[in-house]
């Protein structure tokens, strides 16, 4: 196997790893917060996990099987694909428990959103093909919206006084 497929092959591992990780980590998370809203989000982002392993796990097949780099429309990439969402492994109860605040769990989130974002920004400096860094560049722009959703949950449950980077009030204007 030469270097570029092999770094390409480590990457895609890492990177379907994330995603696992990812959706076990938004279900627990779910599952253990109050807010009907919290869960709502924390649903949708694991579902959108999901369909990113999902497309990892079909490039990993075709490049590897076929050394064949699927195309964006054989992965669809904006057709809004959604696959079952399947029982979350044992260690996601380990990260989020009831002791487990939102705020925690939505820096947890947070964190694991970053990485993903810069895994994905190499892989998208190492891509093999156009097709390839189509793809890399499609996750990082989904991790990015998770991320600033997170955030956006963040800013608002501490009250910062922002919420998605817009400015909620004006302590100036009010004084």
């Amino acid at each position: 196997m030469k270097e570029s497929t092999t770094t390409l092959a480590a990457i895609l591992t890492k990177a379907m790893q994330l995603e696992r990780d990812g959706h076990a980590f938004y279900l627990e998370a779910a599952e253990q917060t109050q807010s009907e809203a919290g869960r709502n989000m924390y649903l949708s982002l694991a579902r959108d996990e999901l369909q990113h392993l999902q497309i990892l796990d079909e490039a990993y097949r075709s490049w590897l099987g076929e050394g064949v780099w699927p195309s964006a429309e054989d992965l669809a990439l904006e057709g809004g694909r959604r696959w079952p969402v399947f029982p979350p492994p044992g260690q996601a109860a380990e990260s989020v428990t009831p002791r487990t605040g939102e705020l925690d769990a939505l820096r947890q989130g947070i964190a694991s959103e970053e990485a993903s974002i810069t895994l994905y920004q190499q892989g998208l400096e190492t891509a093999p093909t156009p097709e390839a860094r189509k793809l890399y560049q499609y996750l990082v722009e989904q991790e990015e919206g998770h991320r600033t959703i997170l955030e956006g949950e963040y800013d608002y449950l501490t009250n910062t006084g922002f919420w998605f980077d817009l400015r909620e009030f004006d302590l100036e204007a009010m004084s």
